[in-house]
């Protein structure tokens, strides 16, 4: 639990920082939603088809599907997928870029306990930004009476939580792969904004459609999970990637030198 514990503690400001940064974007989101709520479609209407449909708006034009477009399949994903990726590259790579790795395995703390209690702790951190943003949905919900059901509000923090571990999973295994802060953030940079591009691709481009089997960003929201729930088939990908980078890293990390 040392290493739990002290890995929260040492990663609470940054959340602090991306907390108040989600609490003010949804805030001041559902604000503009409040004053063009009755102009949305006239607005939309300004728009291409194809810009339309990559911003992820449908018919819907309630305030879910504004959420579903504006927020969930666009800004949502950008700030938790920004956190998961700056705290899955830091959170085991940086202690052996700093070498104070040794400092929790000389306290007979196996390397498998090390891994797992750091994977806990991204967990930990990913629930908890994806819980503010619930909360602020929630207590927003009230303040500017704009009808969101439960369900809206449950769907979004899940599916956010589901893409943030994702995203933080796949930047860990890389920590685990390589020990290096840019490279893991990197690749799982890389990824992120690669799915985005292969999901906006393949919704323009008919030909390119098999595009959206490589794309992340497809099984995390093209069912509209605010609006739907998750489609079955697309939550099992997203946790197998999950639970496959977490076993191969463990693997990993348990078998190559420690750089200390």
């Amino acid at each position: 639990m040392n290493v739990l514990l002290n890995s929260l503690s040492r990663n609470k400001k940054k959340l602090l920082s991306f907390s108040l940064a989600s609490i003010f974007y949804v805030i001041f989101l559902l604000y503009v939603w409040t004053l063009m709520a009755d102009t949305f479609s006239q607005v939309l209407d300004l728009f291409p088809d194809a810009l339309k449909t990559i911003a992820g708006f449908g018919d819907d034009l309630s305030t879910a599907g504004f959420l579903n477009g504006e927020f969930m399949h666009l800004i949502g994903p950008l700030i938790m997928g920004a956190f998961a990726i700056t705290i899955g590259a830091t959170i085991l790579a940086s202690e052996e870029e700093n070498k104070t790795i040794d400092q929790f395995l000389a306290l007979s703390i196996s390397r498998s306990r090390y891994y797992t209690e750091k994977y806990l702790s991204l967990t930990i951190l990913i629930l908890s930004l994806a819980f503010i943003f619930s909360f602020t949905l929630f207590i927003s919900n009230f303040i500017f009476d704009i009808n969101l059901s439960f369900s809206n509000i449950f769907y979004s923090g899940l599916c956010l939580f589901i893409y943030g571990s994702t995203v933080g999973s796949i930047t860990f295994f890389s920590g685990a792969l390589f020990a290096k802060v840019s490279q893991s953030a990197g690749i799982g940079g890389g990824i992120a904004i690669i799915g985005y591009v292969f999901d906006s691709v393949y919704k323009t481009v008919s030909s390119l459609g098999y595009l959206k089997y490589l794309s992340l960003h497809y099984y995390y929201n093209d069912n509209g999970v605010i609006l739907n729930g998750f489609d079955l088939i697309h939550l099992i990908v997203m946790l197998s990637i999950t639970f496959s980078c977490y076993l191969f890293g463990l693997y990993i990390f348990n078998k190559r030198d420690i750089k200390s």
